[in-house]
């Protein structure tokens, strides 16, 4: 449900911020009532209470990455001029936020989590306005979200949903998958910590990637690496092997996800940059990545979870289809 309200809400959001040039406004407004919706989990005590309070947290949260990653790119020239180690401090919030939860978890009950929520978020309304103010475009050049596909931008979004389609088995069921194998409850953590290690590292040098390779053959080589990564750990069957296997989850997620921040700044016009990366979150992590939960979790007891990552190897195969696409549509056609 998260990540479909989430993704959903977020078409609505950027498109009220592009149609009428509000983004900044928006943004700060959704910093502040999604740190304050947190505290509905405070007066949450049964599972439809909290799936409610979760629905609206998700949809106040929703504009806070694609109208932030919006602005990031539009003012990349004063930020730096590199995504990348913009977006690796997220990451590295990702780590810090998951270190603090498990200790102060580790020492009180459940009822401390929407504090610590609340608590871990109450900075952000105050970041969010320090962002750079300017919008760009004129509210006349407007485009709406399904006023931007073309057929470039239709492979890229293709390729993103069949990439997240295939994250379900490692997002949700990699535990799963360790104890099938026998391996020690530390195995997932460890994993983890290595993953989005190498996570950060892939964004941080992310410039010189790009600078080796276009952004659709960073695509085919993270797909490549994705599906041979899910097909060795189906197969994996020593802890070391399988914890070491993840390394590939930061070349996997961050340089498709440089990639598809070159393409979105290629493919979409400026004055419609938010609009742009909300379809972007919608088609990928929205629409594949709920369905790839949905999918994994529908075939994890036929398949088992070692069988369940040979199937999405092949998800993760297929997306090489619509990327070789939209590399010929794009040596056919001229910058927009």
């Amino acid at each position: 449900m998260n990540p479909a309200v989430r993704w959903t809400g977020a078409i609505l959001w950027a498109y009220a911020a592009d149609r009428w040039r509000v983004r900044r406004r928006l943004l700060i407004a959704a910093a502040i009532g999604s740190t304050a919706s947190l505290a509905t989990l405070l007066i949450a005590h049964d599972f439809a209470h909290v799936a409610a309070a979760c629905a609206v947290i998700a949809f106040l949260s929703a504009p806070l990455i694609p109208l932030t990653d919006a602005t990031v790119v539009d003012h990349l020239d004063l930020l730096g001029g590199d995504y990348g180690r913009v977006r690796a401090w997220g990451s590295v919030g990702f780590v810090g936020g998951s270190l603090i939860a498990a200790a102060v978890l580790g020492r009180f009950e459940a009822w401390v989590v929407p504090w610590l929520l609340i608590a871990l978020q109450i900075g952000l309304p105050f970041a969010v306005a320090q962002l750079p103010r300017a919008q760009f475009g004129h509210a006349s050049e407007f485009r709406a979200p399904w006023r931007l596909l073309n057929a470039p931008l239709a492979a890229f979004l293709a390729s993103s949903f069949l990439f997240q389609l295939s994250s379900g088995a490692w997002g949700g069921f990699f535990a799963a998958y360790c104890r099938a194998r026998g391996f020690s409850e530390a195995v997932p953590g460890i994993a983890w910590g290595f993953a989005v290690a190498s996570e950060v590292a892939t964004l941080y040098f992310g410039r010189r990637l790009l600078a080796w390779l276009s952004p659709p053959d960073l695509m085919l080589a993270v797909l490549a690496v994705t599906a041979s990564r899910y097909v060795l750990t189906a197969g994996a069957k020593s802890e070391i092997a399988a914890v070491l296997l993840q390394l590939g989850y930061g070349l996997g997620f961050a340089g498709f996800h440089l990639s598809a921040q070159q393409l979105l700044a290629r493919l979409v016009p400026q004055r419609s940059t938010t609009n742009g990366q909300a379809l972007y979150g919608f088609v990928s992590f929205g629409l594949g990545g709920s369905l790839g939960f949905v999918l994994a979790g529908s075939l994890v007891d036929r398949l088992g979870p070692p069988g369940l990552f040979a199937f999405e190897a092949a998800l993760a195969a297929a997306a090489i289809v619509p990327t070789l696409w939209l590399r010929s549509l794009l040596g056919r056609a001229p910058a927009r």
